[in-house]
């Protein structure tokens, strides 16, 4: 055997050594760029949930979310040394600064040149201005010379030393572009030139203007929400204001003819045919009926505006329920209706302003009799609903509710069955539930409604709460605790008063 070749075989183990300590050499190094890149990366998706938190954020002011996002943006990133946002201001052609990333290189640049870099203000017109270029052909520019930026508010010479002071060799410019229109301009500065930077740098770089842009589009949305949101406010207040002057203005002539309809109907003024007595019966109803309804709009416009007020008394809730049943009874038998009351078993006086629940229970009562044929029942049942309040049940034998109408309950101007178009007989405003509802929950009650459906009659019940001290007192009960027909109650209306003196009519 040749001796060279021998000797060459007995040094191949020290060859195949070394080879393998290069490659784990290099495998190593591998695995470290590739940590170093991952985590990199991890810091940039970091900062972009930053980035979303801040503009999911409560802040609508647009320039205060501009400078938090690149603030972040500059802070939490190694390589973007500036970060500069103008938006387009129509009324001066121009782009206005809206946010500039503060740091200590920027501080040192004003303080050295004596001058003010943020605020500036770039014509649109100004077609030297690289920022304008990006604007007007909507697509990323780029430059290593910030001149190109600042000109003409800046020498050359003092471009070049803040760009030497803020240590940035490249800058790109954005347009920031929001549903086709651009809405203004980004310059991000960074450290290295574009090639030398890893493709998740550029990446970010990138993402960045598209992020800033969105922030700035939400921020314009919610205060264009805001300043509809405040005409709607005022509209809404011109319009009560319009409604409760106008119900001022309706009801004291209103009042004046149910007055004297009532007078003539009533022989004030001679005997009266049977067909004018018809015509003047048709009349007093139908003013009544607007006295009604422009009493129930003031009163919504107050309770709106805040203006309604509640006097809550110790209140006797049999008393209450068995006057205004003993008021209904008349109507109820002239439609053929049987109007019964059932009262509690023991006395309860309950917190309530007798005035406002008796309109509630007038309401209730009303819509009973209104939609319940004649022959049928209108049952109402008072008792006490735990410790602390009182329940007021009006139960009914009528058309019922379908679950489509029951949504519609106690909401202003809506109407169980038809349209306001093709409203049908006994169907009033809408307004009396809505009503109803409001003065129940100034009280500190509930109100709400029950129905299996159509034809399967229907029930209402509200809460008051019960008067603690009042009924700690242990009053005697009164008797008379049997359910009883309304027709016992009688009528105290005064029919020898017109209705505009009479406190029943």
């Amino acid at each position: 055997m040749d001796p060279f070749q021998k000797s060459s075989q007995l040094q191949n183990p020290q060859n195949d050594t070394s080879q393998i300590q290069e490659e784990l050499t290099h495998v190593n190094q591998e695995m470290y760029k590739k940590n170093l890149e991952l985590a990199e990366k991890n810091k940039i998706l970091s900062l972009l949930r930053q980035i979303d938190s801040i503009i999911l954020s409560t802040v609508t002011d647009i320039q205060q979310v501009a400078q938090q996002v690149v603030n972040k943006v500059v802070d939490e990133t190694d390589f973007i040394k500036a970060l500069t946002t103008f938006m387009i201001d129509k009324n001066s052609n121009s782009l206005l600064q809206l946010a500039m990333s503060q740091t200590e290189e920027t501080r040192k640049s004003e303080l050295e040149l004596n001058r003010a870099i943020q605020g500036i203000k770039i014509r649109l017109d100004d077609e030297n201005n690289i920022v304008v270029k990006a604007v007007s052909q909507k697509k990323m520019l780029l430059t290593h010379n910030l001149t190109d930026v600042f000109t003409p508010h800046f020498t050359k010479e003092e471009s070049s030393r803040i760009q030497q002071i803020i240590q940035s060799d490249t800058s790109y410019i954005y347009p920031l572009i929001i549903r086709g229109d651009v809405i203004g301009a980004m310059v991000i500065s960074v450290a290295g030139l574009e090639k030398s930077l890893p493709y998740y740098k550029i990446d970010l770089i990138d993402r960045i203007p598209g992020i800033i842009a969105i922030s700035i589009d939400n921020a314009l949305l919610y205060q264009s929400i805001q300043k509809a949101n405040e005409r709607l406010k005022e509209v809404d207040m011109l319009k009560d204001e319009f409604v409760s002057l106008a119900s001022h203005e309706l009801r004291t002539p209103m009042t004046v003819i149910k007055s004297y309809v009532w007078m003539l109907l009533y022989g004030s003024m001679g005997e009266l045919s049977e067909k004018q007595k018809t015509y003047l019966q048709s009349t007093l109803s139908s003013t009544e009926g607007l006295i009604k309804l422009v009493n129930d709009m003031l009163n919504i416009s107050r309770i709106e505006s805040g203006r309604i007020t509640i006097e809550p008394a110790p209140t006797d809730i049999d008393k209450l329920v068995s006057t205004v049943v003993g008021e209904l009874e008349t109507r109820a038998s002239e439609v053929g209706i049987h109007l019964l009351y059932s009262p509690p078993q023991e006395k309860l006086i309950v917190k309530a302003d007798i005035e406002r629940i008796r309109e509630v229970l007038i309401n209730l009562l009303g819509n009973s009799l209104k939609f319940t044929s004649e022959g049928g029942t209108v049952t109402v049942t008072v008792a006490p609903s735990g410790n602390d309040f009182a329940v007021v049940k009006i139960k009914d034998t009528g058309r019922g509710i379908s679950e489509v109408d029951m949504l519609k309950l106690f909401k202003k101007f809506n109407m169980v069955g038809n349209s306001h178009l093709t409203k049908d007989r006994g169907q009033g405003t809408g307004l009396g539930l809505y009503l109803s509802k409001s003065l129940i929950e100034l009280h500190g009650g509930k109100i709400w409604a029950q129905s299996e459906g159509r034809g399967k009659g229907s029930i209402f019940s509200f809460t008051l709460p019960i008067n603690q001290q009042s009924t700690n007192q242990q009053l005697p009960k009164e008797s008379n605790e049997k359910s009883y027909s309304a027709v016992a109650g009688g009528s105290s209306k005064d029919t020898n008063l017109p209705p505009a003196l009479n406190p029943r009519g």
